[in-house]
């Protein structure tokens, strides 16, 4: 007697194994695809732009930026439910990049960005974008070796996230915190 396979399990095991053979994948176009869209946007010049959500290889519903030494119990409270610890990337510890941690459809995808391909504007850390304000300046001051994404306007910046009692984020060396905004919800869930 041959017994067949219901189609609905079948897929679900392809299903299974492409998502996992892609996360790596995924992971390593966002950042390569992120080092590449900060690249022509500063060979573009005066007109140097970043807008994050066409650049990446998915969709996103928000971005929160890390600096280097940000609190991994920073981003898992800001975060929530589906942040994995292995998901900081050792950030608490680095000085060498910042994180970018992208929830598309309450998955998490974190994406280093590292100091020799830019910098980040201490404005920018520690904030919550969603795909429509997650737009930002490429600019390299002369003399400096790598460029510096910048906000557009002042008033195109985000609230900062909350962080939880008792665990402030960590500036970037040499930047002062940015100020916190009392009351500002976290994720909604």
């Amino acid at each position: 007697m041959v017994r067949r396979r219901s189609p609905a399990l079948a897929l679900s095991a392809v299903a299974l194994c492409l998502s996992a053979a892609c996360l790596p994948n995924r992971l390593e176009k966002t950042e390569s695809d992120l080092r590449d869209a900060i690249a022509a946007a500063l060979a573009r010049g005066d007109t140097a732009t970043l807008r994050v959500f066409i650049e990446v290889p998915f969709a996103f519903d928000r971005l929160y930026i890390a600096g280097p030494r940000a609190q991994e119990s920073t981003l898992a409270a800001i975060m929530g439910d589906a942040w994995l610890p292995e998901m900081s990337r050792r950030i608490e510890t680095s000085d060498h990049f910042y994180l970018m941690v992208f929830e598309t459809r309450g998955k998490i995808i974190p994406a280093a960005l590292t100091l020799r391909t830019a910098r980040i504007d201490s404005s920018l850390l520690n904030r919550q974008y969603t795909p429509d304000n997650a737009v930002f300046r490429v600019e390299r001051a002369p003399g400096d070796s790598v460029p510096t994404l910048r906000p557009l306007e002042r008033r195109s910046l985000p609230a900062p996230a909350a962080a939880p009692e008792g665990s402030p984020a960590v500036p970037p060396s040499g930047a002062s915190a940015p100020a916190r905004t009392a009351g500002v919800p976290g994720p909604s869930r």
